[in-house]
């Protein structure tokens, strides 16, 4: 990944060479570098405009608005390729011409998707970790009870499964990144992504807590903001995979509080016997 434009190259040369290699995105053969090559100068093209324009007041949102509008552009421009002459919602889907021209004309639309976009993720990880702390400590309550029936053991044993499939899960996150397994990119950010979380469970906090230091692992430090995002979704994920495991296992409510007001008293179920 180019993180700066490279010297010898101007702006005006990044979108001539994507207008003039897009139209290659339609080979089957396309090759993966040249996929990166056209992604990664429109990541550029997009920061350097947001930059001149000033769109947003911490420099470190224009790296995760970047990528967010880069990968928007790119699958706009490979399918405007593949609709072009179609009439579609009464519409003629006319070739897009110009990279330079499309981008510019959708900087402020998308800047208020990403913003949308991040709003959300703030908000699914609130209501998750409000969800996730009602359901510690109704389990608290309920621990008792779930001893007496074995579930708590089968409960321990499978939360104990979801976190040695850590790597299933984080790599599912990693799916929202623009870069391939297996790229050097991608490896740093997943390392950065790994340190950030032993370094939160070092100090017992969440794995989502956001780090006033972010550590990254051979990448700019204007990637920090990208990878707090990443450790909201990781965080929001895991505590949703334990909630679905605690209802997988769950004893019928009814049936609980029966035990917990008559620990030995005997359950009779009266709906299910008329």
């Amino acid at each position: 990944m180019l993180w700066k434009k490279p010297a010898d190259l101007k702006y005006t040369d990044l979108c001539i060479y994507i207008d003039q290699n897009v139209p290659k995105l339609l080979d089957p053969d396309c090759p993966d570098v040249l996929k990166d090559t056209i992604y990664n100068y429109l990541f550029l093209l997009i920061k350097a405009l947001a930059i001149k324009k000033r769109m947003f007041n911490s420099f470190q949102d224009y790296d995760g608005y970047s990528f967010y509008a880069a990968n928007r552009i790119f699958f706009a421009l490979k399918k405007n390729l593949t609709n072009q002459g179609k009439v579609i919602k009464g519409k003629e889907i006319k070739p897009i011409k110009s990279c330079l021209n499309y981008t510019k004309a959708l900087l402020y639309p998308m800047k208020i998707e990403y913003l949308r976009e991040e709003y959300d993720i703030g908000k699914a990880e609130l209501e998750t970790s409000k969800n996730f702390d009602q359901f510690v400590f109704k389990q608290q309550m309920r621990d008792y009870a779930w001893q007496q029936q074995g579930k708590s053991f089968e409960f321990k044993s499978n939360v104990e499964d979801l976190f040695k499939n850590f790597n299933f899960v984080l790599t599912r996150i990693l799916q929202a990144s623009p870069f391939h397994p297996g790229t050097v990119d991608y490896k740093r950010i997943k390392i950065s992504i790994l340190f950030n979380v032993l370094n939160n469970l070092k100090q017992h906090k969440s794995i989502n807590t956001e780090p006033v230091t972010v550590i990254l692992w051979k990448l700019p430090k204007s990637m920090a903001t990208y990878i707090k995002v990443f450790l909201k979704k990781l965080g929001t994920a895991m505590a949703q995979e334990i909630m679905e495991s605690y209802e997988d296992v769950q004893i019928d409510d009814r049936l609980l509080d029966y035990m917990l007001t008559n620990p030995d008293g005997e359950f009779i179920d009266h709906e299910n016997n008329n």
